[in-house]
């Protein structure tokens, strides 16, 4: 289960996970809102559809997976602690980017998006897992290429 690696200055015990992490040739770092950012508005962009992604980090900032979430009509209210942990537990994540993507462009910060990100913050860290930022979505060009993004990181609310 576990590999001994040593290190000249510590021992350290790598689960498969980590390992798993660090053997990626290019791994995306998400590790600071811009960067996270340029990601989401590279990636995302092409999406037609109301989605609830979840970005699986590792404990290195790693992204290990990008998974939906909810998907179609949906409220916030299913977006349940339990929903997002078992998302959170199968991709072996530590840490969770979670984006909230609206191709329509009617999508705007209100109460109830930050009251389900301190929800699941305050959730998810009793479980010692960590939710990084919530990221809300819009398209704003007619082309359906430039994107409006709301980092509540940044906002100083998660």
């Amino acid at each position: 289960m576990y590999k001994k690696i040593l290190n000249p200055d510590d021992e350290l015990l790598f689960t498969h996970a980590h390992q798993r992490e660090l053997e990626k040739t290019n791994p995306v770092i998400l590790d600071v809102p811009g960067r996270a950012e340029m990601y989401i508005a590279n990636t995302m962009v092409h999406l037609r559809e109301e989605t609830i992604y979840g970005l699986m980090l590792g404990t290195n900032h790693v992204l290990l997976e990008t998974r939906p979430i909810l998907c179609g009509k949906f409220s916030l209210k299913e977006l349940t602690h339990s929903l997002v942990i078992s998302h959170v537990i199968q991709a072996s994540a530590k840490r969770l980017i979670l984006v909230h993507h609206n191709p329509t462009g009617k999508l705007s910060l209100r109460d109830k998006h930050l009251l389900e990100a301190v929800r699941l913050k305050d959730t998810l860290l009793s479980y010692s897992l960590l939710l990084d930022d919530f990221f809300l979505i819009s398209k704003t060009g007619g082309n359906g290429t430039q994107v409006n993004i709301t980092s509540l990181a940044r906002l100083g609310l998660v």
